[in-house]
């Protein structure tokens, strides 16, 4: 997986501003058609790194705008043997626009603001650095998404998380590499 995050980045880091712009709003209406997306009140929606991630503003301006609650993370454990990451509700575009960076320069809620547990969201947008048709994901190699969606579906017969993989053209592979601990989603999306 090393060697595909490697390959995956350096094509990524050659996207300018405009086509990541114009790929992540062609996303946004992919994900807006879907049924998923339209049954979902409450959602889980992380908010991008400065470069080189699929930008998620016109998703969060569409979920406000359609009266779902939004939820983003925010990393509370970050160690070889821990990863935590819990979901904090959101409450507007200003409220989005006004959160502190993390040390990974990505704006987070505070943990004062409220907690949701992961199988009370009905869907869970995940970032990836790469995704295959297959649903199989490969994430930045820390685990807080894996371990998050194991979470929720541990906690299932309280709810029924559905989670989605959103993406960039450069992000999609022909077969990402899969271990036991890696989780399926229940669908990708790209672009095109």
């Amino acid at each position: 997986k090393t060697a595909l995050r490697k390959r995956v980045r350096s094509a990524l880091k050659a996207l300018d501003d405009a086509e990541l712009n114009r790929q992540s709003q062609a996303v946004c209406e992919r994900l807006l058609r879907s049924k998923i997306f339209a049954a979902s009140s409450s959602i889980g929606i992380f908010l991008a790194m400065p470069r080189g991630e699929l930008r998620t503003t016109p998703i969060l301006r569409e979920a406000f705008l359609q009266g779902k609650r939004v939820y983003c993370p925010r990393v509370l454990k970050a160690t070889e043997d821990e990863a935590l990451m819990e979901f904090y509700e959101v409450k507007n575009m200003e409220e989005v626009s006004t959160l502190p960076l993390s040390k990974w320069k990505i704006p987070e809620p505070p943990e004062s603001f409220p907690r949701i547990e992961p199988w009370d969201l009905d869907l869970l947008l995940v970032p990836a650095v790469a995704l295959d048709l297959a649903r199989r994901r490969c994430g930045q190699g820390m685990g807080f998404y894996d371990r998050y969606i194991q979470r929720a579906r541990q906690g299932a017969e309280r709810g029924r998380l559905r989670t989605i993989g959103v993406a960039l053209t450069e992000q999609l592979c022909e077969e990402v590499p899969s271990e036991a601990h890696d989780e399926l989603l229940d669908a990708v999306i790209f672009p095109d």
